[in-house]
Protein backbone atom coordinates (compact mmCIF):
# COMPACT_ATOMS: atom_id res chain seq x y z
CA UNK A 1 0.00 0.00 0.00
CA UNK A 2 1.34 3.44 -0.93
CA UNK A 3 -0.09 5.24 2.13
CA UNK A 4 0.55 4.54 5.82
CA UNK A 5 -1.01 6.23 8.84
CA UNK A 6 0.45 7.30 12.17
CA UNK A 7 -2.45 7.70 14.57
CA UNK A 8 -2.26 9.22 18.07
CA UNK A 9 -5.15 8.52 20.45
CA UNK A 10 -6.03 8.89 24.11
CA UNK A 11 -9.82 8.53 24.22
CA UNK A 12 -12.95 7.99 22.06
CA UNK A 13 -12.66 4.22 21.45
CA UNK A 14 -15.83 4.02 19.34
CA UNK A 15 -14.68 6.85 17.09
CA UNK A 16 -11.25 5.22 16.83
CA UNK A 17 -12.72 1.93 15.63
CA UNK A 18 -14.83 3.74 13.06
CA UNK A 19 -11.80 5.73 11.90
CA UNK A 20 -9.76 2.54 11.51
CA UNK A 21 -12.60 1.11 9.43
CA UNK A 22 -12.73 4.24 7.28
CA UNK A 23 -9.02 3.76 6.53
CA UNK A 24 -9.63 0.19 5.39
CA UNK A 25 -6.58 -1.47 3.88
CA UNK A 26 -4.05 1.08 5.10
CA UNK A 27 -1.34 0.09 7.60
CA UNK A 28 -1.91 2.06 10.80
CA UNK A 29 0.66 2.68 13.51
CA UNK A 30 -1.29 3.49 16.65
CA UNK A 31 0.09 5.27 19.69
CA UNK A 32 -1.96 5.39 22.89
CA UNK A 33 -0.84 7.95 25.45
CA UNK A 34 0.92 6.24 28.37
CA UNK A 35 -1.06 8.47 30.70
CA UNK A 36 -4.33 6.82 29.66
CA UNK A 37 -5.86 4.53 32.33
CA UNK A 38 -5.56 0.82 31.60
CA UNK A 39 -9.30 0.40 31.06
CA UNK A 40 -9.35 3.11 28.38
CA UNK A 41 -6.22 1.63 26.79
CA UNK A 42 -7.92 -1.76 26.57
CA UNK A 43 -11.04 -0.20 25.02
CA UNK A 44 -8.95 1.66 22.46
CA UNK A 45 -6.85 -1.32 21.43
CA UNK A 46 -9.34 -4.16 21.68
CA UNK A 47 -10.63 -5.92 18.55
CA UNK A 48 -8.48 -3.96 16.10
CA UNK A 49 -7.50 -5.56 12.77
CA UNK A 50 -4.01 -6.95 12.24
CA UNK A 51 -3.03 -4.05 10.01
CA UNK A 52 -3.08 -1.82 13.13
CA UNK A 53 0.27 -2.05 14.91
CA UNK A 54 0.72 -0.65 18.41
CA UNK A 55 3.65 1.66 19.02
CA UNK A 56 5.62 1.71 22.30
CA UNK A 57 3.74 3.98 24.67
CA UNK A 58 5.15 7.25 25.97
CA UNK A 59 3.47 9.95 28.01
CA UNK A 60 2.17 12.37 25.39
CA UNK A 61 0.15 15.02 27.16
CA UNK A 62 -0.72 18.37 25.65
CA UNK A 63 2.29 20.52 24.70
CA UNK A 64 4.82 17.87 25.77
CA UNK A 65 7.71 16.44 23.78
CA UNK A 66 6.06 13.04 24.11
CA UNK A 67 3.82 13.99 21.18
CA UNK A 68 6.92 14.39 19.02
CA UNK A 69 8.37 11.12 20.30
CA UNK A 70 5.16 9.30 19.38
CA UNK A 71 5.12 10.88 15.92
CA UNK A 72 8.75 9.95 15.28
CA UNK A 73 8.15 6.38 16.46
CA UNK A 74 5.31 6.15 13.97
CA UNK A 75 7.46 7.38 11.08
CA UNK A 76 10.22 4.98 12.07
CA UNK A 77 7.86 2.00 12.11
CA UNK A 78 6.11 3.00 8.88
CA UNK A 79 9.37 3.47 6.98
CA UNK A 80 10.86 0.24 8.33
CA UNK A 81 7.91 -2.06 7.68
CA UNK A 82 6.03 -0.65 4.67
CA UNK A 83 6.80 0.69 1.21
CA UNK A 84 4.40 3.61 1.72
CA UNK A 85 5.28 6.71 -0.28
CA UNK A 86 3.25 8.96 2.02
CA UNK A 87 2.71 8.85 5.78
CA UNK A 88 -0.36 10.55 7.23
CA UNK A 89 0.03 11.93 10.75
CA UNK A 90 -3.40 12.22 12.40
CA UNK A 91 -5.27 11.84 15.68
CA UNK A 92 -8.26 9.91 16.93
CA UNK A 93 -10.42 13.03 16.69
CA UNK A 94 -10.02 13.27 12.88
CA UNK A 95 -11.98 11.67 10.04
CA UNK A 96 -11.48 11.41 6.26
CA UNK A 97 -13.75 13.37 3.93
CA UNK A 98 -12.86 11.07 1.04
CA UNK A 99 -13.16 7.33 0.55
CA UNK A 100 -9.87 5.54 1.18
CA UNK A 101 -9.48 4.76 -2.53
CA UNK A 102 -9.80 8.46 -3.31
CA UNK A 103 -7.24 9.26 -0.63
CA UNK A 104 -4.72 6.83 -2.10
CA UNK A 105 -5.34 8.07 -5.64
CA UNK A 106 -5.01 11.71 -4.61
CA UNK A 107 -1.69 11.13 -2.88
CA UNK A 108 -0.40 9.02 -5.77
CA UNK A 109 -0.68 12.16 -7.89
CA UNK A 110 1.46 13.99 -5.32
CA UNK A 111 4.28 11.45 -5.28
CA UNK A 112 7.42 12.92 -3.76
CA UNK A 113 5.59 15.91 -2.28
CA UNK A 114 4.42 16.41 1.28
CA UNK A 115 1.22 18.18 2.25
CA UNK A 116 1.47 20.25 5.40
CA UNK A 117 0.66 23.77 6.49
CA UNK A 118 3.94 25.14 7.81
CA UNK A 119 5.32 28.66 7.87
CA UNK A 120 8.60 30.24 8.77
CA UNK A 121 8.46 32.64 11.68
CA UNK A 122 7.17 35.18 12.47
CA UNK A 123 3.62 33.81 12.71
CA UNK A 124 1.28 36.65 13.61
CA UNK A 125 -1.22 34.75 15.74
CA UNK A 126 1.58 33.20 17.81
CA UNK A 127 1.82 36.32 19.97
CA UNK A 128 3.72 39.61 20.03
CA UNK A 129 7.06 37.93 19.29
CA UNK A 130 5.59 36.01 16.35
CA UNK A 131 6.55 32.70 17.94
CA UNK A 132 10.23 33.48 18.47
CA UNK A 133 9.67 33.30 22.23
CA UNK A 134 9.12 29.54 21.78
CA UNK A 135 12.71 29.26 20.56
CA UNK A 136 14.58 31.99 22.45
CA UNK A 137 13.42 30.88 25.91
CA UNK A 138 13.37 27.44 27.46
CA UNK A 139 9.85 26.15 28.12
CA UNK A 140 8.04 23.34 29.86
CA UNK A 141 4.42 22.55 30.66
CA UNK A 142 3.01 22.07 34.14
CA UNK A 143 -0.68 21.47 34.83
CA UNK A 144 -1.42 22.48 31.21
CA UNK A 145 0.24 25.84 31.79
CA UNK A 146 3.40 27.27 30.29
CA UNK A 147 6.44 27.66 32.50
CA UNK A 148 9.37 29.38 30.86
CA UNK A 149 12.85 30.60 31.62
CA UNK A 150 13.55 34.32 31.36
CA UNK A 151 17.14 33.63 30.32
CA UNK A 152 17.43 33.82 26.50
CA UNK A 153 19.30 31.17 24.54
CA UNK A 154 20.49 30.56 20.99
CA UNK A 155 18.80 28.06 18.76
CA UNK A 156 21.00 25.29 17.30
CA UNK A 157 23.15 25.75 14.23
CA UNK A 158 21.28 25.33 10.97
CA UNK A 159 17.80 25.91 12.38
CA UNK A 160 15.44 28.32 10.65
CA UNK A 161 12.49 28.66 13.07
CA UNK A 162 9.16 27.59 11.63
CA UNK A 163 5.84 26.34 12.88
CA UNK A 164 2.75 24.47 11.84
CA UNK A 165 0.20 21.85 12.76
CA UNK A 166 1.22 18.37 13.87
CA UNK A 167 -1.42 17.10 11.42
CA UNK A 168 0.40 16.52 8.17
CA UNK A 169 1.10 14.19 5.26
CA UNK A 170 4.80 13.58 4.68
CA UNK A 171 6.33 12.16 1.54
CA UNK A 172 8.45 9.17 2.44
CA UNK A 173 11.73 10.94 1.71
CA UNK A 174 10.80 13.71 4.14
CA UNK A 175 9.90 11.23 6.88
CA UNK A 176 13.18 9.41 6.33
CA UNK A 177 15.10 12.69 6.38
CA UNK A 178 13.52 13.69 9.71
CA UNK A 179 14.64 10.38 11.22
CA UNK A 180 18.16 10.82 9.85
CA UNK A 181 18.38 14.30 11.36
CA UNK A 182 17.20 13.32 14.84
CA UNK A 183 19.47 10.27 14.85
CA UNK A 184 22.55 12.30 13.91
CA UNK A 185 21.80 15.48 15.88
CA UNK A 186 20.91 14.64 19.50
CA UNK A 187 21.52 18.31 20.33
CA UNK A 188 18.45 19.20 18.27
CA UNK A 189 16.32 16.71 20.18
CA UNK A 190 17.54 18.11 23.50
CA UNK A 191 16.83 21.66 22.35
CA UNK A 192 13.31 21.00 21.10
CA UNK A 193 12.39 19.22 24.32
CA UNK A 194 12.21 22.70 25.82
CA UNK A 195 10.60 24.66 23.00
CA UNK A 196 6.98 25.56 23.60
CA UNK A 197 4.55 23.09 22.02
CA UNK A 198 7.32 21.15 20.24
CA UNK A 199 4.90 19.22 18.04
CA UNK A 200 4.22 22.56 16.31
CA UNK A 201 7.86 23.62 16.00
CA UNK A 202 10.39 20.80 15.71
CA UNK A 203 9.47 19.03 12.50
CA UNK A 204 8.36 22.24 10.71
CA UNK A 205 11.72 23.83 11.57
CA UNK A 206 13.73 20.82 10.40
CA UNK A 207 11.88 20.71 7.09
CA UNK A 208 11.99 24.48 6.55
CA UNK A 209 15.72 24.84 7.28
CA UNK A 210 17.79 24.69 4.06
CA UNK A 211 20.78 23.37 6.00
CA UNK A 212 19.10 19.97 6.38
CA UNK A 213 18.33 19.46 2.70
CA UNK A 214 14.55 18.98 2.65
CA UNK A 215 14.09 21.50 -0.19
CA UNK A 216 10.73 22.16 1.36
CA UNK A 217 9.64 25.08 -0.80
CA UNK A 218 9.74 22.99 -3.97
CA UNK A 219 8.58 19.65 -2.55
CA UNK A 220 5.29 20.26 -0.74
CA UNK A 221 1.70 21.11 -1.57
CA UNK A 222 0.52 24.46 -0.17
CA UNK A 223 -2.46 24.78 2.12
CA UNK A 224 -3.97 22.46 4.70
CA UNK A 225 -5.18 18.91 4.09
CA UNK A 226 -7.52 19.22 7.11
CA UNK A 227 -10.67 21.25 7.62
CA UNK A 228 -10.55 22.78 11.10
CA UNK A 229 -12.87 25.47 12.47
CA UNK A 230 -11.21 27.64 15.11
CA UNK A 231 -14.36 29.65 15.78
CA UNK A 232 -15.11 33.32 15.25
CA UNK A 233 -12.61 34.37 17.91
CA UNK A 234 -9.04 33.03 18.02
CA UNK A 235 -9.04 30.02 20.31
CA UNK A 236 -6.41 27.53 21.49
CA UNK A 237 -8.81 24.70 20.63
CA UNK A 238 -10.86 24.05 17.48
CA UNK A 239 -14.64 23.72 17.56
CA UNK A 240 -16.33 20.36 17.83
CA UNK A 241 -18.02 19.77 14.48
CA UNK A 242 -21.70 18.92 14.09
CA UNK A 243 -24.21 18.45 11.27
CA UNK A 244 -24.55 22.21 10.83
CA UNK A 245 -20.97 22.16 9.52
CA UNK A 246 -21.78 19.91 6.55
CA UNK A 247 -22.02 22.79 4.03
CA UNK A 248 -18.60 24.07 5.11
CA UNK A 249 -17.16 20.56 4.96
CA UNK A 250 -18.56 20.09 1.46
CA UNK A 251 -17.11 23.43 0.33
CA UNK A 252 -13.67 22.56 1.70
CA UNK A 253 -13.85 19.07 0.19
CA UNK A 254 -14.77 20.34 -3.30
CA UNK A 255 -12.86 23.61 -3.63
CA UNK A 256 -10.72 23.93 -6.74
CA UNK A 257 -7.43 24.70 -4.99
CA UNK A 258 -6.15 22.11 -2.50
CA UNK A 259 -9.45 20.43 -1.57
CA UNK A 260 -9.08 18.93 1.90
CA UNK A 261 -8.87 15.21 2.67
CA UNK A 262 -9.67 15.19 6.40
CA UNK A 263 -11.56 17.14 9.04
CA UNK A 264 -11.21 17.71 12.74
CA UNK A 265 -12.58 17.70 15.48
CA UNK A 266 -15.20 15.00 16.11
CA UNK A 267 -16.85 13.77 19.29
CA UNK A 268 -17.30 10.19 20.38
CA UNK A 269 -21.03 10.52 19.60
CA UNK A 270 -20.61 12.08 16.12
CA UNK A 271 -22.21 9.04 14.49
CA UNK A 272 -24.90 10.96 12.61
CA UNK A 273 -22.40 13.46 11.23
CA UNK A 274 -19.99 10.73 10.15
CA UNK A 275 -22.85 8.90 8.44
CA UNK A 276 -23.62 12.05 6.45
CA UNK A 277 -19.96 12.52 5.54
CA UNK A 278 -19.76 8.99 4.17
CA UNK A 279 -23.10 9.26 2.35
CA UNK A 280 -22.79 12.81 0.99
CA UNK A 281 -19.08 13.60 0.70
CA UNK A 282 -17.26 10.35 0.03
CA UNK A 283 -18.94 9.76 -3.37
CA UNK A 284 -17.97 13.22 -4.65
CA UNK A 285 -15.29 13.32 -7.36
Amino acid sequence: MTVAVVLLAHDKPNLLRRLVGALDGLPIFLHVDAGVPQQMHDELTGALPERVRLLPRVSSGWATFGLVEAELAGYRAACATTDAQHVVMMTGADYPLVHVEGLVERLARARGRSWARMRRLPIRHWGPMGGYDRFVFGNRVRDRKRVWSLIPRRWPKGIRPAGGSQLKILARHHAELILEIVDSRPDLVDYFRTTWIPDETMIPSLLASPAFGARWDSSHLPGAAWYIDWGKQPSPNPRWLDEADLPALRAARTREVSPVLFARKFREDSTALLDRIEQDLWPLP
